[in-house]
């Protein structure tokens, strides 16, 4: 899933750019809403503890809401959101490798500008963007090896890139793909009746975030 959309957004806006008649994209004005199913994949995992060991956070699927306004023809503002995600939390190294340890919820507002392209099929309209995120972690629990204690991660924010490519149905109605790269580091802390078992431990999530949409055009 994840190499199959990245490809094809990149395909189509690489064949979109070498049209010979560039025409418009969105007018100045245009709302775009989408809905649809969103991944996210991290790719990082936590600094090393207790004598080696070392967590990641796994894939997860949730409804994802994508938004974008139009300042300009071509210069638009990108708002993700999605239903809260869930993550189970896993060992990736040491003795807790393969273990379920704990899981996590949490919200990723990404806030974009975007720049989409003037191509020679007005029916595809490809655009890219880059802008930051914040994510606000919550509904922590913990299992296995650590159950019983408490596990806290701090917000994150963090920087974000996007590449998207909508097609037209109609006026109105479009079907749409976005991929997304979300530079999200949290804090861990981990009490045991009370008492710090650790604190402040860095952990990487920096995920990729894949979305395919319905959407519709105001």
């Amino acid at each position: 899933m994840k190499k199959t959309m990245t490809g094809l957004l990149a395909a189509a806006i690489t064949a979109g750019m070498f049209g010979m008649t560039p025409a418009a994209a969105y007018d100045k004005g245009t709302f775009v809403a989408r809905a649809g199913a969103a991944g996210v994949y991290p790719t990082g995992e936590s600094d090393s503890f207790l004598g080696g060991n070392k967590v990641e956070a796994d894939s997860a699927w949730s409804l994802g809401l994508s938004f974008t306004y139009m300042a300009t023809d071509n210069i638009g503002v990108g708002l993700l959101g999605a239903w809260p995600f869930e993550h189970d939390i896993e060992g990736s190294k040491g003795a807790l490798d393969g273990e379920k340890v704990g899981s996590t919820k949490h919200l990723p507002p990404t806030l974009t500008a975007q720049y989409h392209f003037d191509l020679a099929n007005k029916k595809v309209h490809p655009f890219v963007g880059a802008g930051i995120n914040y994510t606000h972690f919550f509904d922590e629990d913990t299992s296995g090896p650590l159950k019983g204690t408490d596990l806290d991660l701090d917000p994150s924010w963090g920087w974000a890139l996007e590449a998207g490519l909508d097609y037209e149905l109609d006026n109105n109605w479009i079907v749409g793909a976005q991929v997304f790269y979300i530079n999200i580091e949290t804090e861990a802390d981990v009490k045991a009746g009370g008492t710090k078992v650790l604190n402040n431990l860095d952990v990487e999530i920096n995920p990729w975030v894949y979305m395919v949409s319905v959407g519709r055009k105001f």
